[in-house]
């Protein structure tokens, strides 16, 4: 159900006076209303005040009945119905006026001077003419009165045989002070109204100025307010047209701020095609745009009309002083111009009454043209349009230059390139080369130093996990000696049981037990290390063979005890039922000893540091994952870390080799290996080893996937 909207003239002045006027007359009711009962109440006369109430109510009920039936109903809202309406309250007044002078002892009354406010109320509405007629009304009504209240001693003043006696001698004197009343009053009234209508003059003059002075004030706020629309404009494509160096959008983003800004039929940019033989290209603004049936664009400017304009340079008017073209030129009536004579009829298809042209120059080369076309006829080009057209040509001219120049370098960066192709696959061959020097001297360096320490020491410590059996059997047999000595009863026993308790026999028994068992527990320990280092350096393993991915990783864990044991990074392990795989063990535990350590570095500022190690069998594959809660790597730098000598540790803290060199051993297994990483998460790496049966398999594989295109 729609709603009906009433939509309401705005009112005059005259409408806003008339009901002014009218409040102003109930108030002024009342209060005569309340001046008439309280002077009968508190000066007990004989003034009758029932004709005055009943006056001041009929004058509040035709006030109030204009006020509500009249204006607020709208049904005198034009200024004939107002002035109408005014002429009938002010009638209504001297009415009213007259009934209060006659019910008040007429002309005795002093009440007559009221006459002057309907004059006065006149004065607010009315004009000259208006208000000398409410004075000859006012006139009019008072002596009318008098003359109406006195008709009974006219006699007395007009026959001579009753000029005679007391009543004539009261009926002259009556009838002067009558002559005098009338001629004071109606004397005042015409001053008056002619003082109130110089008044009324002088305030109208005063609004007049006033108006004036604010329409002033409103074209300077206009004025304000377009000039800062300007600069809003010029700031806002100025902004555009630096965030981006694709011409099409600047062109696009430029025509359509200006033609928005204008208010214009049409505005397009036409520049010089990059080809020779191709038209010029065009970009017109969106909302001057047409549409074919089929919904493709048509622009306004056909082709004909943007070559001529952009390669017939007489169009235009040079500077005498730099030569260049920087005006703007506004074609009336364009279509019988004579600068588009040749062109005429495509000009005059356009039904333009005016053609704005501005060429686009940097220094004296052309850049292009702006043209903005206008079909109304009314259309006046002010002085600030003409210059915020000059505005966004200048910054589109300077767009088009950084383009251009930023293209140039473009290219030159892409042929500089090209030409360093060859040296970067002569770098990144040494580099790899050198990685893997580094990478097999660094396993060798390892694995005999790892061999070295243990062999050296090995020897001494099976001498001494061998000789510690005997040491516990020797041991025994002197505790059961000096067991069956203390069964011995003799006379040398007390001195026996002396030099026990002097070498306090009983702690020296119980301490050795724990020094043997601490001993054994050490040689233990130590050849435990032993095993593991063994185990991790391989060197009798540096050929295929079957390994335990578990074992590789537990021995790795063991090594770097510095980082994970007990009251240390806590290491949460989930191994699978993993058969073993056919790979370079020693290789392997490279991968585990640098994917380990990594994460044991990472997690040195973590509160609660934690790693998890897991291993499964996916797709004929032996897949490990180590993860932690550490900071993460950088999205930025995620595709870097497996390039050789990338590190983001400081100088002298880092290679950049480690995870390279993970890498190249995943690939000589013809496995792969992958980093998931998010800030303030942590990191996972997985690591995916095929299984294969034979060593011929992997080999293969290696081969295959090194000559693969993809």
């Amino acid at each position: 159900m729609s709603e009906e909207v009433v939509v309401l003239e705005p009112v005059s002045d005259l409408y806003l006076k008339t009901e002014k006027l009218i409040f102003f007359r109930l108030a002024f009711a009342a209060v005569g209303m309340f001046l008439a009962i309280g002077i009968n109440l508190f000066t007990r006369t004989d003034f009758d005040y029932q004709p005055v109430i009943v006056i001041t109510v009929a004058v509040l009920v035709v006030s109030g009945l204009a006020l509500l039936g009249a204006l607020k109903s709208r049904l005198a809202v034009t200024d004939p119905k107002l002035m109408i309406l005014n002429a009938v309250l002010i009638g209504s007044d001297v009415l009213a006026l007259t009934a209060l002078v006659h019910f008040t002892r007429g002309v005795e009354s002093d009440l007559y001077v009221l006459y002057l406010l309907p004059i006065l109320l006149s004065s607010y509405t009315f004009g000259r003419e208006g208000i000398t007629r409410t004075a000859m009304f006012v006139s009019f009504s008072y002596v009318g009165l008098l003359l109406a209240e006195n008709a009974t001693l006219l006699p007395y003043l007009l026959e001579p045989d009753k000029t005679s006696g007391l009543a004539a001698v009261y009926s002259q004197q009556l009838w002067r002070r009558i002559l005098g009343r009338s001629t004071l009053l109606v004397s005042v009234a015409f001053i008056w109204g002619r003082f109130c209508e110089y008044m009324s003059g002088l305030a109208e003059q005063g609004a007049n100025r006033l108006r004036e002075q604010l329409k002033a004030n409103e074209e300077l706020v206009n004025e304000v307010k377009g000039q800062a629309a300007r600069e809003i404009l010029i700031n806002s494509i100025n902004s555009a047209l630096r965030s981006t160096l694709d011409l099409n959008q600047i062109f696009e983003t430029a025509v359509d701020e200006l033609g928005r800004a204008l208010q214009v039929s049409s505005c397009a940019i036409v520049c010089h095609s990059s080809y020779p033989d191709e038209p010029p290209v065009v970009c017109e603004s969106i909302s001057s745009a047409l549409k074919s049936d089929n919904g493709d664009t048509i622009g306004i400017f056909n082709s004909v009309v943007c070559a001529f304009v952009l390669e017939n340079k007489s169009t235009y008017e040079r500077d005498p002083v730099t030569n260049n073209l920087i005006k703007v030129f506004v074609f009336r009536n364009p279509g019988k111009h004579e600068t588009f004579k040749p062109i005429r009829e495509e000009v005059e298809k356009l039904n333009f009454s005016s053609l704005v042209i501005q060429p686009m120059m940097y220094a004296d080369e052309s850049k292009g043209v702006l043209l903005i076309g206008e079909r109304d006829n009314k259309r006046q080009w002010s002085t600030s349009e003409l210059d915020l057209i000059k505005s966004v040509a200048g910054q589109v001219v300077v767009a088009i230059e950084h383009a251009e120049l930023v293209d140039q370098l473009s290219r030159k960066n892409k042929d500089l390139l090209h030409k360093n192709l060859n040296l970067d696959a002569k770098n990144s061959e040494l580099r790899t080369v050198q990685s893997q020097l580094i990478h097999q001297e660094k396993m060798a360096s390892l694995g005999r130093l790892v061999a070295g320490i243990a062999h050296e020491l090995n020897n001494p410590i099976n001498f001494v996990h061998g000789n510690l059996p005997y040491l516990r059997e020797y041991f025994d047999d002197l505790k059961k000696i000096i067991g069956t000595v203390d069964k011995i009863e003799s006379e040398q026993k007390s001195e026996f049981e002396g030099l026990k308790r002097t070498l306090k026999y009983d702690f020296l028994v119980t301490d050795l037990d724990n020094i043997l068992a601490d001993l054994n527990e050490g040689a233990d320990r130590i050849r435990h290390i032993i095993r593991n280092l063994r185990s991790f350096s391989r060197l009798d393993e540096a050929e295929l063979k079957e390994a335990s991915i578990q074992e590789g990783i537990e021995s790795t864990l063991k090594i770097l005890s510095e980082f994970y044991g007990r009251d240390k990074i806590p290491v949460e392990t989930e191994f699978a039922n993993i058969p073993p795989v056919l790979c370079y063990p020693g290789q392997l535990n490279q991968v585990w000893m640098n994917l380990l350590s990594n994460a044991a570095q990472a997690l040195g500022s973590v509160s609660e540091p934690l790693v998890k190690i897991r291993t499964e069998v996916e797709n004929n594959k032996v897949v490990a994952s180590i993860s932690d809660n550490g900071s993460g790597i950088k999205p930025e730098v995620q595709s870097k870390i497996f390039e050789p000598f990338f590190t983001t540790k400081p100088v002298g803290q880092g290679t950049g080799l480690g995870l390279s060199i993970c890498h190249s051993i995943m690939e000589r297994h013809g496995g792969q290996i992958f980093c998931e990483s998010s800030p303030e998460e942590g990191t996972t790496f997985r690591v995916e080893i095929p299984i294969y049966a034979r060593a011929s398999d992997l080999v293969r594989s290696v081969q295959e996937s090194a000559y693969d295109p993809d």
